[in-house]
């Protein structure tokens, strides 16, 4: 047992990470009432979360190199232990963002990629496949059990013992960690890159921030103008997201050029560009990072129609995620089994595969008058998914030199959450803008609206159409005084528009997941588990 102490150090603190993404989806409903915010406000915070990660796991795992890799994983343990307490506490959005979003956020992008280090350190050849392995079947626990996890404590108890859970576990992580690997003291330790560090954070952090504004402000033309101080910024008629989009791409390239001249110069920087250049690094990566999206937005789509459309509670979405959630941890198992018979890029091109099939179907039964039964796809999607998960993290990391390990780990890990905070950030967006179409049609098309009504109604729904259930809708309704037809109309219109969001949503992960599918062929042809067992 003293062998795998640290495995099992290290993986309950990826559980308690894993978990930490997937915990909170079934509980957006039950947030938006205790944290006086919309649906907008709980997405925003999840896509914050996953910027935050983005935007430091670079620096996390730079910090392995310069203060060592065991003292960094502690300060952000530490620093994450007092973000979940925050979170716990939570009696507004704002609480929540800078307890869960930003501070946990920190603790993880410390974590991460120092994570993949320690097990380098500690394991090699069969061990460290086997340590490979366990890790990916815990984010495949952790990823079935959120759900569930966090719908019993918002029904039964109350979201915030989901955070407290977390915070036992991390504690006893602490008291565990003793059994990791000390940090070797040594004199020629690099230096830290403070340069590189931000234009790391400003350039992932505006991407993401950009494509979160582009919900209110608009994608390209400005539905409105940003304000500045009093000042209104919307210059040539162009909204404020695409600009600070492009800033962070423009910051991003910078950050590569800075990067790659401290490389030439033989000096100490965030990362080394060159490891991109390790064969089918790139492809493998960006596979990643479509995956972390395509995942992502599903655990954010999912749940969300289930509590609008059903207006189930938090422990009825979990309990209609199982189908999802058991058919991801099963093929997670049973794909790990897989690597030593089969060539891993073979195992995610069908894995992909399943994936669309999945999501097909499911977009297909997004009808009016949908039953929950007709969402059971969903376990061919978890199917796929599952599969994937048991080979692509494995597959990348496998693809560079021990000492490249936390480089490479930190890229992925950047790309991983930037690709999960796109991805919920843009199916947001997407969704309240069909959402926004779909009741401007049909409000101009309604015979039973009166005309002069039309134009307030269309207007109205441009400036602040938000997602929400029939009942907070009717309730609006009856709040408002509306005329009984009036409102059956708009209800009716309202509940088409919806689906038609949902459909939307679905769809933009359909096409991002071919796009991987796309990517996958560019994958090398190799087993994991032969190719851990020669790298030892």
């Amino acid at each position: 047992m003293q062998k795998w102490s640290a495995l099992i150090t290290l993986s309950l603190a990826f559980f308690i990470i894993v978990i930490d993404t997937t915990i909170m989806n079934v509980s957006i409903s039950v947030l938006v009432v205790d944290l006086n915010t919309n649906v907008t406000g709980v997405q925003s915070a999840i896509s914050i979360y996953a910027m935050v990660m983005a935007s430091l796991m670079l620096i996390g795992g730079r910090l392995s190199d310069v203060i060592g890799s065991k003292r960094t994983f502690l300060i952000g343990l530490v620093i994450y232990s007092v973000g979940t307490t925050l979170a716990s506490l939570s009696n507004s959005l704002t609480m929540m963002i800078v307890g869960w979003s930003v501070l946990e956020g920190v603790g993880a992008a410390l974590m991460i990629p120092t994570l993949q280090v320690l097990l380098r350190n500690r394991y090699s050849g069969a061990d460290l496949a086997f340590a490979y392995g366990i890790v990916s079947a815990v984010a495949a626990v952790g990823a079935a059990l959120g759900p569930i996890v966090g719908g019993f404590f918002t029904t039964f108890i109350s979201w915030r013992w989901a955070f407290r859970t977390e915070l036992v576990i991390a504690i006893i992580v602490l008291v565990m960690a003793r059994n990791l690997q000390p940090d070797e003291e040594s004199a020629d330790r690099p230096k830290f890159d403070y340069v590189g560090a931000l234009l790391s954070v400003v350039g992932w952090s505006s991407i993401v921030l950009g494509i979160l504004l582009a919900q209110q402000y608009g994608f390209f033309l400005a539905k409105e103008p940003f304000l500045i101080g009093g000042l209104e910024f919307a210059p040539f008629g162009l909204s404020i997201s695409p600009v600070t989009v492009g800033f962070g791409f423009l910051m991003v390239m910078l950050l590569f050029r800075w990067e790659s001249r401290l490389e030439d110069e033989n000096k100490d920087g965030l990362f080394k560009p060159s490891t991109l250049g390790t064969p089918f690094l790139k492809p493998g990566i960006a596979v990643r990072f479509v995956q972390m999206a395509v995942t992502a937005g599903f655990l954010y789509v999912f749940p969300l129609f289930l509590q609008l459309t059903f207006e189930y509670n938090a422990m009825q979405t979990g309990l209609a995620l199982m189908p999802f959630s058991l058919s991801l941890l099963v093929m997670a198992v049973v794909g790990a089994r897989l690597s030593a018979r089969f060539y891993a890029n073979h195992l995610l091109i069908i894995g992909f595969a399943i994936v669309i099939v999945g999501l097909m179907a499911i977009g297909a039964s997004i009808q009016p008058g949908i039953t929950p039964q007709e969402l059971a796809f969903g376990a061919l999607f978890g199917l796929g998914l599952g599969l994937i998960a048991s080979q692509l993290l494995n597959l990348i990391l496998s693809l560079v030199s021990p000492e490249q390990t936390a480089e490479a780990a930190g890229l992925n890990s950047t790309f991983e959450q930037l690709g999960n905070a796109i991805g919920v950030a843009l199916i947001g967006t997407l969704m309240l803008t069909a959402l926004s179409f779909g009741m401007q049609q049909g409000i101009s098309a309604s015979t039973v609206i009166p005309s002069e009504a039309k134009a307030p109604l269309t207007a109205g729904v441009e400036e602040s159409v938000q997602l929400i259930s029939d009942t907070q809708l009717e309730e609006s309704l009856t709040a408002a005084g509306a005329d009984e037809a009036i409102s059956t109309e708009l209800l009716d219109i309202y509940t088409s528009a919806r689906t038609g969001s949902f459909k939307a949503a679905v769809s933009l992960l359909t096409f991002f997941s071919l796009l991987a599918l796309v990517l996958s062929l560019w994958l090398p042809k190799r087993k994991l588990v032969e190719t851990e067992a020669a790298g030892g």
